[in-house]
């Protein structure tokens, strides 16, 4: 996968990220997988189609999840991850895949972005049907795996 795909991505990352109250944003490990994703507790999943078709998935732990959304909710702690938990996190994950998109579109590969999908629980979740590239991001000590793979022909 070609590196003027996947840059938008770190790049809306780094700059939406902040702006919803985060200030220590580092990246991590990239490295490549095959197909699927082995959940860590819970990942929420954008499709794309157009020119190309995939998905991003962004795949943390519970207690990363209770970490944004409580920082994103502006509350003292999250003891659950409920319903304005689920949506504060897809927001952010929207935000993010939309700052992409909108940057993508720019260098002239149109995407359309489905709206995210959260996922709770173990399991493996499809990221596409070949290699993906897998970017760690580390939000104030909280590792996300941002998963993007684009189906091959």
């Amino acid at each position: 996968m070609d590196a003027k795909f996947i840059n938008p991505f770190l790049s809306a990352f780094i700059g939406v990220v902040p702006k919803v109250g985060f200030t220590n944003i580092v990246r991590g490990k990239i490295f490549t997988k095959e197909q699927f994703v082995d959940s860590l507790g819970v990942s929420i999943q954008v499709g794309m189609s157009s020119q190309s078709d995939g998905n991003i998935i962004f795949n943390m732990t519970e207690q990363t999840a209770k970490t944004i959304s409580s920082v994103m909710l502006r509350r003292v702690t999250m003891d659950t991850i409920d319903e304005m938990a689920e949506s504060a996190i897809c927001e952010l994950v929207n935000m993010i895949v939309s700052h992409a998109s909108t940057s993508l579109n720019q260098i002239g590969f149109t995407i359309k972005i489905n709206p995210p999908l959260f996922l709770q629980g173990n399991g493996k979740v499809a990221v596409c049907n070949s290699t993906y590239i897998a970017v760690e991001m580390i939000v104030d000590n909280c590792p996300i795996e941002m998963a993007i793979g684009l189906n091959a022909g």
